[in-house]
């Protein structure tokens, strides 16, 4: 009786030990400053965006470059707000609140004129979006 403990003990502390603790670790919120791209975005592939954190703390991101889409070059523009806002939801989730392009249709109907997604990093250049897409950093 006493062996299979030992033996259960030594299993556990091994699987344990083998696991990764990247995901134990706080990833710092200070990563999402700076310049951006969007890819694998449908409609938004290409998009350029300064994300940088105001006064109060929050984070806030103003497109600096449009690309070539007729809908988003209809709706957008250069120095419009693109990243409403970012949320921690654990070390290393982020919620992302993103405007879509429409906004202001949308709102004159009721509807949402935002959209969450959930993010996480995948390195420190590239932040992989739930709702396809990701943000890599421009160098």
């Amino acid at each position: 009786m006493n062996m299979k403990k030992i033996i259960l003990f030594l299993i556990t502390i091994t699987t344990l030990g083998s696991c990764s603790t990247d995901k134990l670790t706080e990833t710092p919120d200070s990563q999402f400053e700076g310049a951006w791209v969007l890819s694998e975005k449908s409609m938004l592939d290409g998009i350029e965006i300064e994300i940088s954190k105001d006064k109060q703390g929050n984070f806030h991101g103003l497109i600096t470059k449009l690309n070539d889409n007729k809908y988003v070059q209809l709706f957008m523009n250069v120095g419009d707000k693109f990243v409403a806002g970012i949320k921690r939801k654990s070390n290393f989730e982020f919620e992302i609140s993103e405007k879509k392009i429409a906004a202001p249709l949308f709102s004159q109907y009721g509807q949402s004129t935002t959209l969450k997604s959930s993010a996480q990093f995948e390195s420190l250049d590239k932040i992989k979006l739930s709702e396809n897409g990701y943000y890599t950093r421009i160098k």
